[in-house]
């Protein structure tokens, strides 16, 4: 009886394999279509290319493999995605961590170092004459980039700069306001009344950093120390007309002994001070990559 259903059985065991060759000759894979290992929405390759497709990661298009089908081809094209950058562990701040022509991550060896040798030439502030005596403003003018409408990026910082936001106050109240337990500050979200004016239109800033780089919402009131760098590394003079101002910019620094004041700095001319918060002064937003 076994013999007898081996060869019974043996005929529709041959039809489905010469059936199944049939539709790997013709590329017609269950896959394909998102029917294996499960089926319709369930699929996990189905899973697998939505997700893919939502990161923008590999291609439907056919490869050096051939056509699979978009569910493979975008499948097999971003898992063979290789960077193709030219950084190196030298160029990279120590500690920092990146993928450039590989897909081993790598970790940078170079220390930061600023020349600060040109500082001794320094023989006027920004404010009319702008250029020091050995005529380049201490190298200021290599250091910013126009990089959208009216921003501009400090390379010695990494700090993108908004233009003015406008004359507002800065009441806020450092103990209660989300803006000063949130780190990074640029994922505040502008919404906390604690944080007063000119902290909260940062918050709220959507603004692109680069062009068609897409809006940007992670802007925060800089610091005074970000503002008095600004200073020291030529905004007034080497950022353009947008940012050729007298004004004095708020700092999100609060005075050490007396809650009511907070520091603010022209970019004119370095000086930095201290003002009633309830004053209005200018506003100006940064960000960092």
């Amino acid at each position: 009886m076994r013999s007898i259903k081996r060869k019974r059985y043996a005929p529709i065991f041959l039809l489905l394999v010469l059936m199944g060759l049939s539709a790997l000759g013709g590329k017609v894979l269950a896959e394909q279509v998102g029917g294996s290992p499960l089926t319709a929405s369930t699929s996990r390759i189905k899973t697998i290319y939505d997700s893919l497709v939502s990161l923008s990661h590999g291609s439907d298009a056919a490869g050096s493999w051939g056509n699979w089908g978009a569910y493979w081809n975008r499948i097999r094209s971003a898992g063979e995605w290789v960077p193709s950058g030219n950084a190196t562990t030298a160029g990279v701040t120590s500690g920092t961590t990146f993928y450039s022509n590989s897909r081993t991550q790598q970790t940078g060896t170079a220390a930061i170092a600023m020349d600060y040798s040109t500082q001794s030439l320094v023989i006027w502030d920004d404010y009319k004459n702008g250029e020091n005596a050995d005529g380049d403003s201490a190298g200021e003018e290599s250091t910013w980039t126009n990089t959208a409408t009216n921003v501009w990026k400090d390379a010695r910082t990494s700090l993108y700069w908004s233009n003015s936001q406008g004359s507002l106050t800065n009441s806020f109240t450092k103990a209660s306001c989300d803006f000063y337990t949130t780190t990074p500050r640029g994922s505040y979200a502008g919404a906390d009344a604690d944080c007063g004016n000119a902290i909260n239109a940062c918050g709220l800033l959507s603004l692109e950093a680069v062009t068609g780089g897409g809006a940007k919402i992670d802007w925060y009131l800089p610091s005074q120390k970000e503002l008095m760098q600004a200073y020291l590394d030529g905004m007034y003079n080497k950022a353009g007309g947008a940012f050729t101002t007298t004004s004095g910019f708020w700092s999100s620094t609060e005075l050490s002994d007396y809650a009511n004041y907070a520091w603010y700095t022209y970019l004119n001319n370095g000086t930095t001070s201290n003002s009633d918060k309830g004053n209005s002064n200018a506003t100006r937003c940064v960000r960092r990559d």
